[in-house]
């Protein structure tokens, strides 16, 4: 007998062994279990093996027999315990923010008995079995966590295997989802095994069931035929030279960027422009993180807007500060950055705030802007996906206490605006899509500049810049570039990440990090430049084109779930 059908039996209860096995198979141990083993699978522990079978215990809670209250007690425990570790990092930004971090970990860690709660509701009343529910129910919901409350598409099952190339290339197929699923099949294969019989009794002695046969079957074929696919796409991958990039990686500490000491800030980009021109080879652009241009307002102003207008913008934004200062020195950085540009005779991709004042109104966005020796206009991305509480705070009008989640403080609250679109650049005879801070992290927001080009021409490469300054040499910094290389993979495209104390790298469209550089922390600051050709992939996919198919049809799948349920439930109860 299995030890989950010990545990569920009645034995006498004097029998210590029951004791004990009952005490194991708790739920709540269960569930801590599963979050504990899970955490382990992602960076810093980074032990992807053991997610295979991570989820098992939390599995078993499906069709266990204790309470209720224990079997949801138990999972959400579990995953309280996995998303407080997980996201432990958030803590790091500010002093205060060990608010915003439970309250964080506290809601994501509802998912947990959400996915039970739904799961038994399939294998108990609608006698699904949880090889079927299991998988399709957590995809759904992980599916639609890249959405609620503007989502937060990392920690995925899938992200765990991002150094294991062969499985993860069938993400250009099935996003990074289509992983997850496998994985959670092998879970609720493991779970199967222990709470229904392995052999059954015959004239010739124990034999393996068929229906568990059946199912060991089903789940080899999987698992083979994902990994023969990946070592296809892996031997037949054919990459090009394209553009030499040279991507600055500074060590400027959060704290220094929020005193604006503009002058310090400028000297290290002087520092890293400087060894980036000093190489023998010369790069093709030079790419800056988010944000790091010091100097501020950085920005444009559109022909049509005359003088009585840009006053009163101007006032909107600061009463106290006159508007022909604000032109003036809008003039003034345009000439610094497009001086330099011309003085270097290199393009350089720069991250920064940007206020556009246009004749329907003014707008502040975090930027990435091409300058380019000789010419006097410029290219610009604006952040489409834009971090809560980080980057701007939700319903702050009618709750003013939401300020508290955030790392700023009295009137210091973030207020950028959204971009509407996904703008590429083009360098020469290269187009570029740019994706700012974690929004390499987003799915459907990369996938965006593949699915609808300009004038249907795909980008030749993708570009993140980011600020990961807050994060003080933590797992945040190895986990945005683990969740950065199922882009690449999924949409069959190069990346380049230029990053602020973080994890600066070239990425090729197998997600394989061709060359990196070291994180910095708080004691090792690391500072650095990393100059390669990017290698351009050529080949198309079906992610590209068709998204999250995956996801969103194991949603619906479980939302469809919920009405058979009911009717299920009224002419059979059934306690769930």
């Amino acid at each position: 007998m299995s030890l989950p059908m010990l545990a569920e039996s009645g034995a006498a209860a004097g029998d210590d062994k029951t004791v004990a096995t009952r005490t194991i198979s708790h739920p709540a141990l269960l569930g801590l279990g599963s979050g504990l083993a899970l955490w382990c699978t992602f960076p810093p522990t980074d032990w992807n093996w053991l997610v295979w079978v991570a989820l098992t215990p939390l599995f078993l809670l499906v069709t266990s027999q204790r309470s209720r209250a224990a079997i949801y007690f138990g999972s959400w425990f579990g995953g309280m315990a996995f998303w407080l570790l997980a996201i432990s990092w958030v803590r790091l930004t500010d002093e205060s923010a060990w608010l915003a971090w439970i309250v964080m970990a506290f809601v994501l860690s509802l998912w947990w008995p959400g996915f039970v709660a739904l799961a038994r509701l399939a294998v108990l009343r609608l006698k699904l079995p949880l090889m079927v529910a299991a998988p399709i129910l957590w995809v759904g919901l992980e599916y639609l966590r890249a959405y609620a409350f503007t989502g937060f598409p990392w920690y995925y099952l899938a992200h765990s295997q991002h150094d294991v190339l062969p499985v993860i290339q069938i993400a250009d197929l099935t996003g990074a989802l289509g992983i997850s699923w496998l994985i959670a099949l092998v879970n609720s294969c493991c779970a199967d095994f222990l709470t229904m019989p392995l052999l059954r009794p015959t004239p010739q002695g124990p034999r393996p069931t068929l229906a568990q046969t059946r199912r060991l079957v089903f789940v080899a074929l999987l698992v083979t035929g994902t990994l023969l696919y990946g070592a296809v796409r892996l031997s037949t991958a054919r990459f090009r030279p394209g553009p030499r990039l040279a991507l600055l990686q500074s060590s400027v500490p959060q704290s220094i960027k929020l005193q604006d000491r503009a002058p310090v800030i400028e000297e290290v980009y002087k520092g890293l422009i400087a060894k980036a021109m000093a190489a023998e080879s010369r790069p093709d652009l030079l790419v800056w993180p988010e944000t790091s241009y010091p100097y501020h307002p950085f920005g444009t102003i559109d022909a049509k807007v005359d003088s009585a207008l840009f006053r009163r913008l101007v006032q909107e934004i600061d009463p106290e500060t006159s508007p022909d200062l604000w032109r003036g020195r809008i003039d003034q950085l345009s000439r610094h950055l497009h001086g330099w540009t011309d003085e270097l005779k290199v393009p350089m991709l720069v991250g920064t705030t940007l206020h556009e004042f246009r004749p329907s109104g003014h707008a502040k966005y975090n930027a990435a802007v091409l300058f380019e020796p000789g010419k006097s206009s410029i290219q610009s991305y604006y952040k489409i996906h834009l971090v809560p509480f980080g980057e701007y705070v939700p319903l702050i009008s009618y709750f003013p206490w939401l300020t508290a989640l955030t790392p700023y403080h009295g009137t210091r609250v973030p207020t950028l605006d959204f971009g509407h679109e996904p703008r590429t650049i083009d360098l020469g005879p290269y187009r570029i899509a740019t994706a700012i801070c974690f929004e390499d992290s987003v799915p459907h927001v990369v996938r965006e500049f593949f699915a609808h080009p300009k004038d249907g021409r795909q980008p030749d490469l993708l570009v993140n810049i980011s600020n990961d300054g807050w994060f003080h040499g933590s797992a945040e910094h190895d986990m945005h570039l683990a969740v950065s290389a199922f882009r690449a993979v999924e949409n069959r495209v190069p990346i380049a990440r230029a990053v602020n104390t973080g994890i600066s790298a070239f990425i090729n469209g197998n997600g394989r990090v061709v060359r990196s550089l070291a994180k910095s922390t708080d004691k090792v600051p690391v500072a650095g430049v990393l100059a390669d050709f990017v290698e351009l992939d050529d080949r198309s996919s079906v992610y590209s084109q068709w998204g999250d198919w995956v996801g969103f049809g194991c949603l619906c799948v479980s939302i469809g779930l919920l009405p058979l349920a009911y009717l299920r439930g009224r002419s059979q109860p059934l306690a769930v």
